[in-house]
């Protein structure tokens, strides 16, 4: 991995003869080393069981309150996840950085296979919470370990593209797994199966299917060798600064994306009366086609840096989700929802990245925890007064409130990030 001193502020594109590019524009100028098939193949190992968690959430979000369900339970269920992925991240974010990513990884994905399998086998509703839990587990083992992995299996020229991949494969295949019942209608004409029973039956194959992921992380990592803490030690955080700076970007940004994004739906039908049985699978079928938006990512990153790149497209999903207040016409908000959504999904991996090359390789697991709850807290509890809001009435006001935190988020990043060489020069030394 080269080493690059930083040289001058002004970007290639815009420097003189005889002026030099300054350290991040020769970051991202710098010639991309292979991408290690190892990582491939561990992102497409993850295919079968996002499949089955795709499912899961409209299981969760609309099946079950028809089969006897009640609304609050489907609630308990969902919220169960949420709290067991808090209570459990940091401390299997300290047991990565401690002992390794690849046996808590396995670990993690075997419990959620079996999890899953557990909503193919009963209705009881004491084992369902019991398997959410353990869902919320098994997604701490994934957050602290898999970011952290995949930085562990790359250098800076290539992790861009790496993370790209992942962010594709987890929105492709979660989104495949929202439309599957969208399928049912015809299979119960062709089948005579009931809806209960085709629900059923895809738990059941998706379930057993997801082990296929912990078999194969087994059999690709088993010859792995981590040696980004061979004394077995946690030596804690040592740049607590820069931490809370990602903390307070991460969760500006969410609690203002909390008022309006998970509530889209809802907002297109107080909007536009449009019920979920039109903005559902407009939805799901965004999810699968904006995974794709993902790969313009590291060629942002190539071109205008990947700090500025960040703010680039994230200000640009800003903005079309502002304008989503003032349009009158669904089909033209359900247009600038799909293009914020692909633009967010181009600075995804692009932070994900960035988090990950800025902590040297054994605080990357707490660092992933970490990052995962200051945006997610906070989006829980703004998706409460979002709806509140929505409630009242007040169809335009979430977009004002989640466009206001968004410059607030973006200004801090610039300021922490991107104003000072610092992290630039902090990457190429962490590669």
């Amino acid at each position: 991995m080269a080493r690059w001193s930083p040289l001058s502020r002004e970007p290639i594109g815009l420097s003189g003869g005889d002026k030099k590019p300054n350290l991040e524009d020769l970051l991202a100028s710098q010639e991309a080393s292979p991408v290690p098939p190892t990582a491939t193949m561990l992102i497409l190992s993850f295919v079968p069981i996002f499949l089955g968690l795709g499912f899961l959430y409209i299981v969760l979000g609309a099946w079950l309150v028809t089969v006897g369900f009640t609304a609050v339970q489907a609630g308990l269920l969902i919220s169960a996840q949420g709290i067991a992925v808090v209570l459990t991240s940091i401390p299997l974010g300290i047991i990565s950085d401690i002992y390794g990513r690849k046996k808590l990884l396995i670990l993690g994905n075997l419990a959620g296979a079996a999890a899953l399998l557990v909503f193919a086998l009963t209705t009881n509703f004491s084992y369902l919470i019991s398997a959410s839990v353990v869902l919320g587990f098994a997604e701490g083992a994934s957050v602290t370990t898999w970011n952290a992995l995949l930085a562990d299996l790359t250098d800076n020229s290539n992790r861009n593209r790496v993370f790209s991949r992942s962010f594709i494969m987890i929105n492709v295949t979660t989104g495949i797994g929202l439309v599957l019942p969208g399928a049912f209608p015809a299979l119960q004409s062709l089948t005579g199966l009931t809806n209960y029973t085709l629900h059923r039956e895809t738990l059941l194959i998706l379930g057993l299917a997801s082990f296929i992921s912990p078999l194969m992380f087994y059999i690709l990592l088993r010859s792995h060798r981590e040696t980004h803490n061979p004394e077995r030690r946690w030596s804690g955080l040592t740049n607590k600064g820069t931490l809370a700076k990602l903390g307070f970007v991460a969760g500006t940004i969410g609690f203002g994306a909390g008022f309006i994004i998970p509530l889209v739906g809802a907002w297109f039908y107080y909007r536009f009366n449009v019920s979920d049985s039109y903005s559902g699978p407009i939805l799901a079928f965004s999810n699968i086609l904006i995974g794709f938006s993902a790969y313009a990512s590291p060629r942002l990153a190539t071109k205008f840096g990947q700090m500025r790149a960040i703010i680039l497209v994230t200000g640009s999903s800003m903005l079309f989700m502002l304008s989503m207040a003032f349009i009158p016409i669904f089909a033209l908000a359900a247009g600038s929802y799909i293009v914020r959504a692909a633009l967010m999904n181009m600075a995804g991996p692009l932070i994900d990245s960035f988090s990950m090359s800025i902590f040297p390789a054994e605080q990357r697991g707490l660092v992933s925890a970490l990052s995962n709850i200051t945006f997610r807290l906070p989006n829980s509890l703004s998706t409460y007064f979002g709806g509140f809001i929505l409630g009242l009435g007040l169809l335009q006001l979430p977009f004002f409130i989640a466009s206001t935190f968004y410059i607030i988020g973006l200004t801090a990043f610039y300021i922490f990030f991107v104003a000072t060489k610092r992290y630039a020069a902090q990457i190429a030394s962490l590669s």
